[in-house]
C-alpha cells in the first residue's frame, strides 16, 4: 500500500480527519500533508489535525487531539455511553490538578482531579463520527454524579441512575471498587438501594 493508499484508508475510518501524528506513526513522509494542503484536498484545522474536502468535524476527537490529557466526563461521558439523549450545552472534561491550558477552549467545562483519581474508569470508545477518544465508564460517571449531585442537573441525574440499573454492561464490582477510591462507597449503596428496591 503506497502512502496515498494509507492516508485515504484513514480518512475513510476517521470520517476524513488526518493527524500529524497518524503520519509520523504510520511513517508517511510528511511532505504529503503539505501537498494535499496545497493541492486543496486537505485543510489544517487545528495544529496537527487535518480535515479532507466533505470530511465531517469531530469536535470530541479534534478536542482531544489538541489537548491528549483530557478525559471527557460527566455529560459528555454519558453522551458517549449512549445513557442521555440530552445533548451537553458545554463539553465535560476532567484533567490533573496540574494542568494548564495553553489557551483554554470557551465550550468546556474543565473539572480538576488528583492524579490517582484521574486514571479510575478510563475506556475508550467511539464517537458518534466513530474516531476514538478516552472516557470514563458509567462506574465512574455514576460517582461522579453521585458526589457532586448537588451540581447535576437533576432531571439528567435520576434519568442516569435509572438507566444505569438497566445497563447491559454495569459492572457492580467495578462501581464499589471506584466509589472506595472517590470515598463515596456509602452514598453509591444508599443510591443502589433504592434504584433496586
Amino acid at each position: 500500500m503506497n502512502y496515498l493508499d494509507k492516508i485515504q484508508e484513514q480518512l475513510s475510518k476517521s470520517g476524513g480527519i488526518i493527524t500529524s501524528a497518524y503520519i509520523r506513526d504510520n511513517e508517511i513522509p510528511s511532505i504529503y500533508l503539505t501537498r494535499l494542503t496545497r493541492e486543496g484536498k486537505l485543510r489544517r484545522i487545528a495544529r496537527g489535525i487535518y480535515m479532507a474536502e466533505g470530511g465531517i468535524y469531530d469536535e470530541l476527537f479534534v478536542l482531544q487531539t489538541r489537548y491528549p490529557k483530557i478525559i471527557f466526563s460527566y455529560e459528555t461521558a454519558l453522551q458517549l455511553l449512549n445513557l442521555t439523549d440530552k445533548i451537553p450545552e458545554q463539553i465535560n472534561v476532567t484533567v490533573n490538578n496540574n494542568y494548564k491550558f495553553n489557551n483554554k477552549p470557551q465550550n468546556i467545562q474543565v473539572n480538576y482531579v488528583c492524579n490517582e483519581l484521574l486514571e479510575a474508569g478510563v475506556i475508550e470508545g467511539q464517537t458518534n463520527i466513530g474516531n476514538i477518544v478516552s472516557f470514563y465508564s458509567a462506574e465512574r460517571t455514576l460517582c461522579d454524579f453521585i458526589k457532586y449531585k448537588s451540581e447535576m442537573d437533576p432531571e439528567v441525574y435520576l434519568s442516569f441512575v435509572k438507566a444505569y440499573s438497566n445497563y447491559k454492561e454495569k459492572d457492580i464490582h467495578e462501581l464499589f471498587s471506584i466509589a472506595q477510591k472517590m470515598d463515596v462507597v456509602k452514598e453509591v449503596k444508599e443510591v443502589m438501594e433504592l434504584v433496586y428496591e
